[in-house]
């Protein structure tokens, strides 16, 4: 498939007063009318997953309610919700020093934790589809916290893989784990190729489950590096092409776009990308989420290192984004498929 071309630019506004410090949101000042009220009242029952490399936490649309579920530490990430809202699926080096990123998941309620994986390789994102039936996971060829192998991850590549959820409940039950011998692989390249397959996001449409992944060449080299966006199905068919020099792709809860790092996303209505636009935060935006209920707002995390999580409204009325207050880092926010109850 040819990569996509026809590009329309637009900004995306909310409605707000005028604030002296558009960076940072203090409650006890604003007008009922703010955005971070509406966001509650609009969403209410929604959750928002996140991690701060090194602990998972959930909280309410509004940045308000932030509630630890998972130690994680000493490093973890690549945070994603199980389809029915009960579980927060994650991956974290946990364990003695020198360990492999591996796949775990906690249950929002209890909190308990369950160890998925034992790879003794980096998982690199990981996900359940949306009947419920399959994992998608993406491992490292290699463990990045060993012999000084983060510092050249060009020796590695990444394999796209799948596995039926039944084993994985199956091993979760049984106090077991899941091994490499346990996957089936959908897309794969030998190391020297130095591709890698990962940034996983099913859609919300349980009658036709389908991945978002990226496929990068030559990781970690800036210079030269290239990443492009894909779609596959979960037996490995119908693999396409959605835009090159796209990362992180992030399906609307609708399926009706699939966002990217840089606020852009493609619309599947018209084939093409569009771009969102957020200012009144002086700090790079990035790695957006559009909300449930048609997208009527997108999540954002805020600045490089120390991330904060921002909010804003996707309407053409104004162009203002707000930071969420909350007291820990903010990577990857997800907002919850369906209402926590």
């Amino acid at each position: 498939m040819k990569s996509i071309i026809a590009i329309a630019s637009f900004t995306f506004f909310l409605s707000c007063e005028a604030d002296d410090t558009p960076d940072t949101i203090t409650t006890t000042t604003k007008p009922t009318s703010t955005i971070l009220q509406e966001v509650k009242k609009d969403l209410n029952g929604y959750k928002i997953a996140f991690g701060d490399t090194r602990n998972i936490y959930m909280m309410d649309p509004d940045g308000s309610n932030v509630v630890e579920l998972a130690d994680a530490s000493p490093v973890s990430g690549y945070v994603s919700w199980s389809p029915d809202a009960k579980h927060v699926y994650f991956a974290s080096a946990k364990g003695p020093a020198g360990s492999a990123w591996e796949a775990f998941r906690v249950n929002v309620k209890t909190k308990e934790v369950s160890k998925i994986s034992n790879f003794g390789l980096d998982v690199r994102s990981l996900g359940v589809s949306p009947d419920g039936k399959t994992l998608a996971i993406s491992v490292m060829t290699g463990n990045s916290n060993i012999d000084g192998n983060n510092d050249n991850l060009t020796k590695f590549s990444t394999n796209l893989y799948t596995i039926p959820m039944a084993t994985v409940e199956s091993k979760i039950n049984s106090g077991t784990q899941i091994v490499i011998s346990d996957l089936t692989a959908i897309q794969s390249s030998p190391n020297e190729d130095q591709f890698w397959y990962e940034e996983l996001s099913w859609n919300h449409d349980a009658a036709n489950p389908v991945l978002a992944y990226t496929k990068t060449w030559r990781y970690d080299e800036d210079e030269v590096s290239y990443t492009h966006a894909y779609t596959i199905k979960p037996d490995g068919s119908s693999n396409t092409l959605i835009s090159e020099n796209k990362d992180q792709p992030i399906w609307s809860i609708d399926n009706k776009k699939l966002s990217f790092l840089d606020l852009s996303y493609y619309s599947f209505s018209d084939s093409s990308i569009k771009q969102i636009t957020v200012s009144g935060i002086s700090k790079e935006v990035s790695g957006g989420s559009l909300s449930p209920k048609g997208g009527a707002y997108i999540v954002f995390e805020i600045g490089d290192e120390n991330r904060k999580g921002g909010i804003a409204k996707t309407t053409e009325a104004s162009n203002i984004g707000f930071q969420l207050q909350t007291s820990v880092d903010v990577y990857e926010p997800r907002w919850s498929p369906i209402p926590f109850n």
